[in-house]
């Protein structure tokens, strides 16, 4: 299992539509030249969506033996994977 750090994170338009009021890339690297992107996104409206907060959501599942690709923080601070990487490397496994 890799030693994910946080690399970089940066705003980006929520994709998933007008219901989310702020979206951010988190940038995890594993030290070598591996990266893998995580967006976390807010849903309207947020209190406390930032960057700093984007981090540490993204330190939760740093650890894990799945990075997710996609994770909603909903109005309560929850967060819920809704995308993750699937066995083939290539396609994005939905979660509802």
């Amino acid at each position: 299992m890799a030693d994910w750090t946080i690399a970089r994170t940066w705003a980006i338009a929520p994709p998933t539509g007008a219901a989310y009021d702020a979206a951010y890339t988190v940038r995890l690297s594993d030290g070598t030249e591996a990266t893998h992107d995580l967006v976390v996104e807010f849903e309207a409206p947020s209190a406390v969506a930032s960057v700093g907060y984007a981090d540490e959501i993204a330190r939760r599942f740093r650890g894990g033996s799945v990075l997710p690709l996609h994770v909603i923080v909903d109005v309560q601070g929850v967060p819920r994977i809704v995308a993750e990487p699937s066995e083939d490397t290539d396609v994005v496994a939905e979660r509802d």
